[in-house]
């Protein structure tokens, strides 16, 4: 079934929580997204904490909050709670880019958290179409797609698949890649495969290990411990 249609048959007067794609689509990614914000915010160092992280993790906790009230209501009278977990993800975005201004966080790692958000409130919008309420606003990170060259849409785009081969090469996204595992272990301490996982989710954990490898040999990366205990960090 076509995405734009699959909530067409859903029961209006079930919970939030017990409709599948508002739980995987809208709750879970949310979830991923603040979980994300804590991890790498704590691996910025002590002293570069700032007024402005401490505001991102004000966010991120207002909307985890927004989002986990929102599983209780019944579709047919979300339009509320689901406005609230759209307005916090905007709120969240606004004020990681003024995060990454400050160079606290890495553009790298800001195409992923705008790539995440932008896809809840995605959802979000088809949610509120289900309610009858859509009828004001687009929930979406529209501005600020609007504003970036063809080349960097691409690289903020849904992950790259064989059916795109054609318009795009592998080389840009493998240099794409491994810009964002950079900025990962320029947050700090060694970091493993699983915590580069956590925050890169369009490749799986072996293909992020080939890249490090590769990365290693060419003395980008350095290796500390062996198999299971191993962990990365800027050579």
């Amino acid at each position: 079934m076509d995405n734009k249609d699959s909530l067409k048959n859903i029961n209006t007067t079930q919970r939030l929580v017990q409709i599948d794609e508002y739980y995987r689509n809208v709750f879970k990614k949310t979830e991923k997204v603040v979980s994300v914000v804590f991890y790498i915010s704590g691996k910025v160092e002590k002293n570069s904490r700032s007024i402005v992280l401490e505001d991102v993790l004000a966010a991120a906790r207002e909307a985890h909050s927004a989002v986990l009230d929102s599983l209780e209501m019944r579709l047919h009278v979300a339009e509320d709670s689901l406005r609230r977990v759209a307005h916090t993800l905007i709120s969240l975005e606004s004020k990681l880019k003024v995060v990454e201004s400050a160079g606290l966080f890495a553009p790298e790692v800001m195409n992923v958290f705008v790539g995440e958000i932008d896809s809840v409130l995605r959802n979000i919008n088809r949610f509120l179409k289900a309610t009858s309420a859509f009828d004001d606003v687009n929930y979406g990170l529209g501005s600020f797609w609007s504003e970036q060259t063809p080349t960097q849409q691409v690289e903020r785009s849904e992950p790259i698949t064989r059916a795109h081969s054609s318009v795009v090469t592998d080389k840009p996204v493998l240099s794409d890649r491994r810009e964002r595992i950079k900025a990962i272990l320029r947050t700090g301490e060694p970091v493993t495969i699983k915590d580069i996982s956590e925050v890169i989710k369009d490749c799986s954990e072996k293909t992020i290990q080939r890249e490090l490898n590769a990365m290693i040999e060419s003395n980008e990366v350095e290796r500390i411990g062996e198999k299971r205990w191993s962990r990365y960090t800027l050579a």
